[in-house]
């Protein structure tokens, strides 16, 4: 059964190739029959002779709102917020296509001087009311679509099921909250407490059906796709240890006000129907922005890997002529929330390196082999680690995946290290590609704060620049160790 939260991301997307249609059909009109732009009027004109352009330029404006992020999901969002965004959508793409259409004309006048003159008066009427007629028909349309599905939330219809964690006096007003505001769209289901001896009494007449470490099990017998926590709580790592339970499901979660100093920074507020809970972020990325970052490290290994192949069976004959051992070495890491997985890259030390135990490795190591100094300046011993962003466990782009026994270690000597959990790792990063490898602990704080800040400024474009960043580090040797 398609959810009232699906129905409307694709009414919006029916709605908008309506807005275009009705918006080239008006600013049709305005060039050649209102009288506005006299000398473009054509008595010939006629508007069945539009079609084809309509459905093209309907389907371009479409494109550009996925690209601005109008296709995001924008159930129970701000509708202030959501015109803001479309005003800004219209009027960018107005002006460029204001400049695409004079673009021949600027490239003859500007030489000339006379750059202004691209600029025609007719173009500037026909561009402008194009943009505001965009403009208004979408946001009409969309203000529409979003009022109708709150009424139906009002009637009780199109609920999704949420899980209360902390069945306590806060967990009740919560529930009581959502229970009497329909229109919020959560529909409690269940407790969850992390007191066990009380699994399956009843809390604020709501059934309590195990402990946190159940919410697995929890969410798929319910069904529910909202989680609320309902407790106070000063650890951070309860949190993270809250959210990898929830590793690989579609879930939202809520938090209360007052965890709001533990987590500052990663929070928005549910403002538009002031519910009294905040939305707890697992990604900065919007949804569709998350899509094409996996479609684009999937793309790239793919290309660095088939590029990479000669220059990978050559070192891996080097490293068998070098020194006796494996080729490849292989160790457990720490992934995001937690999740344990291996990670393979080209041996470039000698096969007794930690008799002594896990450490940094240091500028001049006496235990990196001579073919593997080669292969660390290069960068080449990480391709191997393709393989982990083609399973999913890392990004192309995050931070350093790290060892259990360092994150037991630095966790307490340095400050918001475990927030480093809440990225996907990455074969590259921005820590990586500004400050090199870490050798000590005050080189691990600045990583941390390079880490922290990538994730705060998260964007696709700054995976690009960091991509870009890298291929400059391997073609120099820079921040290699």
């Amino acid at each position: 059964m398609t959810s009232l939260r699906a129905t409307e991301r694709a009414a919006f997307v029916a709605s908008d190739f309506v807005a275009g249609a009705l918006a080239f059909a008006g600013v049709f009109w305005v060039r050649y029959f209102s009288g506005w732009i006299p000398a473009e009027y054509d008595p010939d004109a006629r508007i069945e002779n539009v079609f084809a352009p309509t459905i093209i330029l309907s389907l371009a404006w479409m494109a550009w709102f996925l690209l601005n992020g109008m296709y995001r999901d924008w159930y129970l969002e701000s509708r202030s917020k959501q015109v803001l965004v479309l005003f800004k959508a219209c009027f960018m793409g107005a002006w460029g296509l204001l400049l695409l259409i004079a673009g021949s004309d600027l490239v003859v006048m500007i030489p000339k001087g006379e750059w202004a003159d691209a600029f025609t008066r007719s173009r500037l009427i026909t561009v402008t009311s194009y943009g505001a007629l965009m403009f208004a028909c979408a946001g009409l349309l969309r203000l529409s679509i979003q009022s109708f599905t709150r009424s139906l939330l009002r009637s009780g219809k199109g609920q999704e099921l949420a899980v209360l964690l902390g069945a306590n006096e806060q967990g009740e007003q919560t529930a009581l909250r959502l229970q009497m505001r329909p229109v919020l769209g959560m529909k409690p289901v269940a407790f969850l407490d992390q007191d066990g001896k009380r699994t399956g009494m009843d809390h604020a007449g709501l059934k309590i059906l195990g402990k946190y470490s159940d919410l697995p099990r929890v969410l798929e017998e319910t069904h529910a796709n909202h989680v609320v926590i309902c407790h106070s709580t000063s650890s951070h790592n309860e949190i993270l240890r809250i959210l990898s339970y929830l590793e690989g499901r579609h879930v939202t979660v809520y938090v209360i006000p007052d965890l709001y100093d533990v987590l500052s920074g990663h929070l928005r507020t549910m403002s538009h129907h002031q519910a009294g809970l905040l939305v707890l972020f697992q990604h900065h990325l919007p949804g569709w922005q998350a899509g094409l970052k996996r479609a684009m490290d999937l793309a790239f290994s793919f290309a660095i890997l088939l590029a990479a192949l000669p220059a990978l069976l050559l070192a891996m004959l080097a490293i068998k002529l070098d020194s006796p051992g494996p080729i490849f070495y292989s160790q457990e890491r720490i992934g995001q929330y937690g999740r344990r997985f291996r990670v393979w890259k080209l041996r470039t030390m000698r096969t007794d390196a930690e008799l002594a135990g896990p450490q940094w490795a240091g500028k001049k190591d006496n235990r990196i082999t001579r073919s593997g100094k080669l292969l660390r300046k290069s960068r080449l011993d990480e391709v191997p680690q393709l393989w982990c962003v083609l399973r999913g466990d890392m990004a192309l782009v995050g931070p350093r995946p790290e060892r259990e026994y360092f994150i037991e270690k630095l966790r307490d000597q340095v400050p918001l290290y475990m927030r480093r959990l809440k990225m996907k790792p990455g074969l590259t990063g921005w820590a990586q590609v500004t400050l090199g490898y870490d050798n000590s602990i005050e080189d691990v704080k600045k990583m941390v704060m390079a880490d922290l800040w990538y994730f705060e400024n998260l964007s696709l474009s700054l995976d690009l620049q960091i991509l870009f960043r890298t291929i400059w580090v391997v073609l120099t040797g820079k921040g290699a160790n």
